[in-house]
C-alpha cells in the first residue's frame, strides 16, 4: 500500500450550525494560495483548541512549503478538521471537504476506521458515509485489477519478497475497521505475527524494508506493523526509521507519528499532533525534539 500519512487530529468539538464564523470566505479555485496566507480568528472557541489549531495549520504551511502545488490527502484532511474545531462557516468547511475527498489517495482515510469518528464531522457526515461506499466499491475493483508479479517485474523488485509484505499488509488491516468487539478478538493475534514477521525480514536485511525494496505502494507496510506495536518494538526500530526517512525509504510523516506514539505512551504528551486525545508538548519541548531527530 501507499504509505498512509496518517494527519494530526484535533480534539473533538461538536460544530452547530448556528455556530459563529471567521468573516473571511474561501474559493475553490484559490483554496491553496488563500490558506497559505490565512490568519484564522478565535471564534467561540477555547484558547486550547485555537492554539492547537493554528498549530496545525502552521504544520500545513509549513509541509507545502508556501507552494499551492504542494498540497497533499493529509494537508487538505488537517485543513478541514482545524476548519471544523475553529467553527468555520458551513460554506468555508464543505470547500475544504471537497478539496479533500478529491484529493489522491482520499479513499485510504475513507476506508479508515480512525479518521471521521469525532462527532464534529457530522455536519458532513451523510457524505462520508456515500464516500465511504464508493471508496470500498473502488478498492475492490482496483485490487482485482492489480497484480503482484507485474508489479514486482516493472520495479525490478523481489517477487517473494514483495509478496510477503502484501500479505503482512493484508493481516496489519484485516480486522482494524471491524467493530470493536471483534477487533479486540482477532487483531491482537495477527499483529503479533506480523511483528515477528518484520523482526525476521529486519534480521536478514539489516534495513528497513522500504520503497528501495518493495517500492512505493508498500513502503509504510513496515513501519505500520510497528506503529500498532508495543512500546518496546517501537524504540527499538525508531533509528531504524529515522534512517529509512533519511535514506527516502519511506516518507517523513510516519515518522513523526511514530515519535508522538512513543512520547504518547511514555510522557503523555505529543510533539506533532497525531495522536486523538493526548495534548502536545510545549513549544519548548517540541523544538527540542525536532533537532534531535533532525525533522525539517
Amino acid at each position: 500500500m501507499k504509505y498512509l500519512i496518517l494527519p494530526v487530529f484535533i480534539l473533538s468539538i461538536f460544530i452547530c450550525c448556528n455556530a459563529q464564523t471567521n468573516e473571511f470566505t474561501f474559493s475553490y479555485e484559490n483554496f491553496e494560495k488563500e490558506i497559505i496566507g490565512y490568519e484564522p480568528k478565535q471564534n467561540e472557541v477555547s484558547d486550547k483548541k485555537f492554539e492547537h489549531s493554528v498549530f496545525v495549520l502552521n504544520e500545513v504551511k509549513k509541509d507545502v512549503n508556501n507552494d499551492a502545488l504542494g498540497f497533499n490527502r493529509a494537508d487538505y484532511f488537517n485543513i478541514l478538521s482545524s476548519f471544523l474545531t475553529l467553527n468555520e462557516s458551513k460554506k468555508n468547511i464543505l470547500i475544504a471537504y471537497n478539496k479533500f475527498k478529491k484529493s489522491e489517495g482520499s479513499c485510504e482515510y475513507f476506508t479508515s476506521s480512525i479518521f471521521f469518528k469525532s462527532s464534529k464531522f457530522d455536519i458532513i457526515r451523510d457524505d462520508i458515509e456515500k464516500q465511504i461506499k464508493i471508496c470500498q466499491d473502488s478498492n475492490l475493483k482496483e485490487a482485482s485489477k492489480f497484480n503482484l508479479k507485474t508489479y514486482s517485474s516493472e520495479n525490478n523488485l523481489d517477487y517473494n519478497l514483495v509478496e510477503l509484505i502484501s500479505n503482512i499488509s493484508k493481516l496489519d488491516q484485516e480486522y482494524r475497521s471491524a467493530e470493536e468487539k471483534i477487533y479486540l478478538k482477532k487483531q491482537p493475534e495477527l499483529d503479533k505475527r506480523n511483528q515477528k514477521l518484520i523482526d525476521s525480514l529486519f534480521n536478514k536485511y539489516q534495513k528497513y524494508i522500504g520503497k528501495t525494496l518493495v517500492g512505493e505502494k508498500f513502503e509504510s507496510v513496515m513501519w505500520s506493523v510497528i506503529q500498532h506495536s508495543n512500546l518496546e518494538m517501537m524504540e527499538k526500530y525508531l533509528p531504524i526509521i529515522q534512517k529509512a526517512v533519511q535514506d527516502d525509504d519511506l516518507h517523513q510523516t510516519p515518522f513523526k507519528m511514530l515519535i508522538d506514539r512513543i512520547y504518547s505512551q511514555k510522557e503523555n504528551y505529543q510533539i506533532f499532533g497525531s495522536q486523538g486525545g493526548v495534548e502536545l508538548a510545549s513549544e519548548e519541548i517540541r523544538k527540542k525534539v525536532i533537532a534531535t531527530y533532525k525533522i525539517e
